[in-house]
């Protein structure tokens, strides 16, 4: 059995911000997810749960962006994923503005 050739740093960097874009990605969906669980049920407390950890994710994607650069293929589903998120937050009042926080690494219109 022959041994793979070991990979470049550049091939492992690369594969690290693939791997960071598609993690970001899967948390805006969950994010956007315990929002719309949030507006269909009638207890409170699963509501502002998921309406919390929804903020969660929106303050971890934007602490990790900077970390990552998204090619320009994801880049929009990015963009579009997070602004998404931070006008539901908005309209709940779990954001107190439009700029209270950033979107570092992105279209700093966000």
């Amino acid at each position: 059995m022959m041994a793979l050739p070991p990979k470049s740093n550049r091939q492992i960097v690369e594969e690290t911000n693939r791997a960071g874009v598609q993690f970001l990605l899967a948390d805006l969906v969950a994010a956007l997810t315990f929002l719309d669980v949030a507006d269909v049920t009638d207890d409170e407390n699963t509501r502002t749960r998921n309406r919390h950890h929804a903020r969660l994710a929106y303050e971890t994607v934007l602490k990790l962006l900077p970390r990552i650069s998204p090619s320009d293929e994801e880049r929009p589903e990015l963009e579009s994923k997070l602004e998404d998120l931070k006008n539901r937050l908005l309209a709940l009042g779990y954001l107190k503005d439009r700029c209270e926080i950033g979107a570092p690494g992105l279209d700093q219109s966000l």
